[in-house]
């Protein structure tokens, strides 16, 4: 923390997920749950699912796993609803000849996950993308990470933290990074009922550090 100048005065809440689902059991868990910010998966391009979604008083993001053709994601950049949508990420399956079609300066936030894996990339989607998901399992680690996190704040990408389904110790090394982001999902150890380590917490969507030497993990 201390040699990389890490302030951790501003935190931003983390996102819980809400798995594929039918949109009405995914708005009953977003009501039910104490978390305050929520992604939303979906498999599928449903125009009045996303009206659903867009009706509800929350702060909720979009993920589709890369599931949306093009012409689904024209209609979403193009209507001022969505952008009460936080961000939309992911929309189609990873690759320049898919995201060629999305603008940044549009209504939605667009999110690269897989589209963006390293530093090289940046440059190819600032016109197409406004938001970056960094994943330290999937940058290779927290040097990569700030290292994306570095060029890509002087291209004026807004920056997630994400995780996958993984245990504390990943979600705590995220969480060290959280002060660098404006966004974070970083819910992956509340959704496993096998947790190997204690360390920083994610609490209805507040992260508690851990106060302990470097990413103050311990192994049950």
């Amino acid at each position: 923390m201390e040699l990389n100048e890490i302030g951790f005065n501003t935190l931003p809440d983390s996102s819980i997920t809400i798995s594929v689902d039918s949109v009405e059991n995914q708005i009953q868990k977003i009501e039910k749950s104490n978390w305050t910010k929520f992604k939303v998966k979906c498999s599928h391009f449903y125009e009045k699912d996303i009206v659903r979604l867009l009706e509800l008083d929350k702060n909720l993001a979009l993920d589709s796993n890369g599931s949306f053709k093009k012409e689904d994601c024209l209609w979403l950049e193009n209507h001022e609803a969505v952008s009460k949508f936080t961000y939309l990420e992911q929309p189609m399956q990873p690759g320049a000849e898919n995201y060629e079609v999305l603008h940044a300066d549009t209504f939605a936030n667009w999110m690269a996950d897989e589209d963006c894996q390293d530093v090289s990339v940046l440059k190819d989607l600032k016109k197409h993308y406004s938001s970056i998901n960094i994943k330290l399992v999937k940058c290779g680690g927290l040097t990569p990470a700030l290292e994306l996190i570095s060029v890509a704040k002087e291209l004026n990408f807004k920056i997630m933290i994400g995780c996958m389904t993984e245990s504390t110790i990943g979600i705590s090394a995220g969480a060290m990074l959280a002060p660098f982001c404006d966004y974070a999902d970083l819910d992956g150890a509340n959704l496993i009922a096998n947790d190997i380590a204690k360390g920083s917490e994610i609490v209805n969507g507040k992260i508690h550090l851990n106060e302990n030497h470097g990413l103050g993990i311990k192994l049950r």
